[in-house]
């Protein structure tokens, strides 16, 4: 017996033997032949990348990359029990194993056996990894034993995590989206920071058959295959029992993306490095630079929360494509944001172009005043022919004007100014282009996007110096800074004519087309601008700054009238600044040196078309450099009202006067008499009177009150006949 077993030992010894050495010289062939893919880590680079991208106070960004057409997420801006779903349902042992899980093999082989065929492949996430990335998908023992291999050599070189990073975003998802970031955005229209546990467990669940277990393929499907994943993370102590009742209970709510080309902060940051280090998007995302950014996080997570919410529409009832901007002081860009098709390119900005190619250069230019007459009246401008939405105003001036953005008088002061000084002011903020009258409307060659809008605003912001927009302010190598942003730093208006257009672009946040921007607690400075006609409009934006951010909210594409400047995008920028502004409150705009604050006489300015100083007028804002020399004369009112009485019938007199009087009769206030100089009445009692002069339909004047006597008439009596003597004693 003893020598039945040794000889058995021996045997299955050379049979194990023989079967390792075969093993090894199968696999040395296959590793020479034509048919092995060896290890590639540029083909992993394309899904993962040592790239650093940090924000304003030195933290990762926790948005996703663009990688192409896909998205590329971080692990650390997931939820834990988004990947650990895919860890329990794919790879339970994943953090122990070294690339090969050796009981799930041997247990795959035993049911292949039995089942005489490939079934099952018991592959670890690393090698559905290698599969994704270098391999394709035959069921062949060459292309697993490849697999195999490649598995064990990827984390030789990655770290467990590095590894469930690139899976989660290689994983094909069923309706052309692959990773994670995309899966959640066609899935459930959110980021797949934002996925809950259910619909975290939904996707791990599908990437099994994406036809079968789907959402829209089939719900019960969906919804057992979830709950089957819900209680592979309980067993495995991923969850706690609470979250996985919740869970359970929590409907599958299938809401795919409604609009594409979404792009947020990290694509434009990332294109503006390439175009900096000039590298291709795949050469940037192979590198290991560290790229500080002006994010701040806060407020992007805001302004994307916003347009989550934002319920606007198109004229077919579809979510409006919209943009939005946000930039620190220097123009550095803390929040963007873009949604739908047409945002994001260059477009006309309508109005919202008057502040930075007319006003603000004439201002400067000083052509004009806040205080400038303007007749706003229909005008031909040599067959140009503008016109104001609401009609036209008669003459008013240019605060008033640029508050409620009539046209005539923004084309009547780019005239004066000429196009020629408006092209050199736009080309100081790098906007170039043979430009036509039109310009005063916001029509420019080749149009804006809202990079370059925001950019002209926030030289407004700051004191009238261009320091255009970025995202990117240093590029590191591992030897060291590659890149730091220099701002421009071109001065386009002067302090004072810039703080004059700041206050008037507050006062039309105050009282003009901005006004729902209007708060009690912090100045905005805001302009709006509409771009189409009475059968819709194609832009709809606003652009404003505070004394902390300069910002830009634009609404593009096929919308209805009552998408306008001062409708959508105000009510959109007021809740953003309100998220902004929460806890600190932006500082009060402060007039430089170089700026008056004057009373106008209104009569003079409105009645004759003259700018001239007053005590006790209208004010505006003036550069002491370009300010009103004359002042009104004094005009000093002293008439008495004059009363004469015979008997009871009072006649008032007052002196024939510029103007025209009105005579009141006192306690109470009753109206005698207007346009007259005279009156006469019988009174039946005391009383007072007052007279008020009027001058152009104004009062000017009231005099001191006269109080008239009521006297009394003596009554006729008949004689008493008893103090009379009797006839009597007439008699002889």
């Amino acid at each position: 017996m003893k020598k039945f077993v040794r000889i058995f030992c021996i045997v299955c010894a050379a049979v194990v033997a023989l079967s390792t050495i075969g093993g090894i010289v199968y696999i040395a062939q296959l590793r020479r032949s034509d048919q092995f893919v060896h290890f590639d880590k540029d083909k992993l680079n394309e899904v993962y990348t040592a790239l650093t991208v940090l924000d304003k106070d030195g933290q990762a960004i926790s948005q996703p990359l663009y990688l192409g057409k896909n998205k590329q997420v971080p692990l650390a801006a997931l939820h834990d029990y988004t990947y650990m779903a895919f860890v329990a349902v794919e790879d339970k042992r994943f953090f122990s194993h070294h690339g090969i899980d050796a009981r799930r093999v041997a247990g795959a082989m035993l049911h292949n056996l039995q089942s005489k065929s490939y079934k099952e492949g018991a592959s670890t996430i690393s090698q559905q990894l290698i599969k994704n990335t270098h391999l394709d998908n035959s069921k062949t023992l060459r292309r697993k034993l490849n697999e195999m291999m490649l598995a064990v050599e990827l984390e030789n070189q990655f770290g467990k995590w590095d590894i469930l990073e690139m899976y989660i975003n290689t994983i094909y998802f069923g309706h052309n989206a692959y990773g994670i970031e995309t899966a959640a955005n066609v899935y459930f229209g959110k980021n797949a920071a934002d996925l809950t546990l259910s619909e975290s467990a939904v996707l791990a669940g599908l990437i099994k058959a994406p036809n079968v277990y789907a959402p829209d393929k089939n719900l019960d499907k969906c919804t057992s295959r979830r709950n089957t994943v819900l209680n592979l993370m309980l067993q495995q102590q991923i969850i706690r029992q609470d979250q996985y009742l919740a869970a359970l209970d929590e409907p599958i709510n299938y809401t795919p993306q409604s609009s594409g080309n979404e792009r947020d902060y990290m694509y434009f940051a990332l294109a503006e490095a390439c175009k900096l280090l000039n590298m291709t998007p795949a050469q940037l995302y192979k590198s290991d630079f560290i790229i500080e950014t002006y994010c701040d996080q806060s407020a992007q997570q805001t302004l994307c929360a916003l347009a989550s919410e934002d319920a606007t529409t198109n004229k077919e009832g579809c979510t409006a494509d919209m943009s939005a901007v946000v930039l620190d002081k220097t123009g550095g860009v803390e929040a963007c944001v873009m949604r739908g098709k047409t945002s994001g390119g260059k477009r006309q900005v309508g109005s919202a172009l008057k502040p930075i190619a007319v006003y603000g250069p004439a201002l400067n230019e000083k052509i004009i005043t806040q205080a400038s007459p303007v007749l706003d009246e229909e005008t031909d401008f040599n067959g140009y022919r503008p016109a104001n939405l609401g009609g036209y105003n008669g003459w008013t001036t240019v605060k008033y004007a640029v508050a409620k953005s009539l046209n005539v008088p923004a084309v009547k002061t780019l005239n004066a100014l000429t196009l020629d000084k408006a092209q050199r002011y736009l080309a100081k903020m790098d906007i170039v282009g043979q430009q036509n009258l039109s310009l005063a409307l916001g029509n420019t060659e080749g149009g804006l996007d809202i990079f370059q809008l925001a950019q002209c605003y926030a030289a407004l912001a700051n004191n009238g110096v261009f320091d255009g927009a970025a995202f990117v302010k240093n590029i590191y190598s591992p030897n060291g800074l590659v890149y730091s942003r220099q701002p421009t730093s071109r001065r386009v208006f002067e302090s004072g004519a810039n703080y004059l257009m700041t206050d008037m672009l507050v006062n039309t946040v105050e009282t003009g087309t901005a006004k729902r921007l209007h708060n009690a607690h912090y100045q905005v400075a805001a302009k709006t601008g509409t771009v189409g006609n009475s059968d819709g409009n194609s832009d709809a934006l606003v652009a404003g700054y505070t004394t902390q951010n300069t910002f830009v909210v634009w609404y593009s594409g096929d919308l209805p009238n009552d998408v306008s400047g001062s409708t959508s995008p105000c009510i959109f920028a007021d809740k953003l600044l309100k998220k902004l502004y929460a806890e600190a409150r932006p500082a009060t705009f402060v007039p430089p040196r170089g700026v008056v604050r004057l009373d106008v006489d209104k009569d003079s300015l409105y009645d004759d078309q003259l700018v001239v100083r007053c005590d006790n007028g209208e004010k505006f804002w003036f550069d002491k450099a370009n300010q009103p020399t004359e002042t009104a004369p004094k005009q000093v009112y002293d008439y008495r009202l004059q009363a004469r009485c015979d008997g009871n019938v009072v006649t008032l007199q007052l002196p024939d006067t510029q103007g025209s009087w009105r005579l009141y009769r006192a306690d109470p206030k009753q109206l005698l008499c207007a346009d007259t100089t005279c009156h006469a009445l019988q009174i039946d009692c005391d009383a007072s009177f007052f007279a008020e002069l009027y001058v152009k339909n104004k009062c000017v004047y009231t005099t001191p009150a006269v109080f008239v006597h009521y006297v009394a008439p003596t009554p006729f009596t008949s004689p008493d006949l008893s103090d009379f003597p009797d006839f009597t004693d007439f008699w002889y």
